[in-house]
C-alpha cells in the first residue's frame, strides 16, 4: 500500500534524503511529519526499489560535531591514484579528484569541494558528482555520508576500503 504523501513534493524530497543518508528521525522533524508517516514513506520506496538501504532512526550522537573543513583544499595532483581510480571505480577525472579531496580531509564543504574539482561549471555539479560516486562506489561497500546543509564526508572505514583497491595514497 503506497503512503499518501509518496509522489508530493514531501514525499518525492523524504526519499531522495532517504537516499543520500539521512536518518528518519531528522526527515520527520525537518518536514514536521510524524515519525512514523516519514518511516512509511520511506519503507515503501525501499520495497519499491527507489533507494537501496534503509537510513538510521536518527543521528548519531555527537555526529553534528563532524564540520567539514573551511580551509582551502590543495590537491596534489597524484596520477597514480586517480588512475586507479579510473580502472578501479570507473570514475572520471572530476570524480577522481572529488573522491580524492573527501579521501584527504575530514570532511569538506560543497563550496571547497566546487573551488577544487570544478570551478568553470555550476556549484550544483558537486551533488551531480557525489550522486554518480555513490552509485559507482556502492558494490564496494563505500560510502559517502552527507553533513546535512553543510557538504559531505567519508568513514574511516570507507576511506580504508578505496585505499585497498586503490593501493595508494591519495
Amino acid at each position: 500500500m503506497n503512503h499518501p504523501l509518496r509522489g508530493t513534493f514531501v514525499g518525492n524530497s523524504i526519499v531522495r534524503l532517504a537516499d543520500e543518508g539521512v536518518p528518519i528521525g531528522a526527515l520527520s522533524r525537518t518536514f514536521k511529519i510524524p515519525y512514523d508517516s516519514a518511516h512509511g514513506i520511506v519503507r515503501q520506496a525501499l520495497e519499491d526499489g527507489v533507494i537501496a538501504d534503509m537510513p538510521q532512526a536518527d543521528w548519531p550522537a555527537g555526529s553534528r560535531l563532524r564540520k567539514p573543513t573551511t580551509a582551502p583544499i590543495r590537491l596534489d595532483a597524484r596520477l597514480d591514484f586517480l588512475m586507479s581510480c579510473k580502472t578501479e571505480f570507473g570514475l572520471t577525472p572530476a570524480e577522481s579528484r572529488l573522491l580524492q579531496c573527501l579521501m584527504q580531509a575530514r570532511a569538506c564543504t560543497k563550496p571547497h569541494l566546487h573551488a577544487v574539482v570544478a570551478p568553470e561549471a555550476e556549484p550544483k555539479i558537486i551533488d551531480v558528482f557525489v550522486c554518480k560516486i555513490r552509485g559507482k562506489l556502492r558494490k564496494f561497500q563505500v560510502r559517502i555520508d552527507t553533513i546535512w546543509g553543510q557538504g559531505y564526508a567519508m568513514t574511516e572505514e570507507s576511506k580504508r576500503l578505496v585505499l585497498a583497491r586503490t593501493g595508494g595514497q591519495p
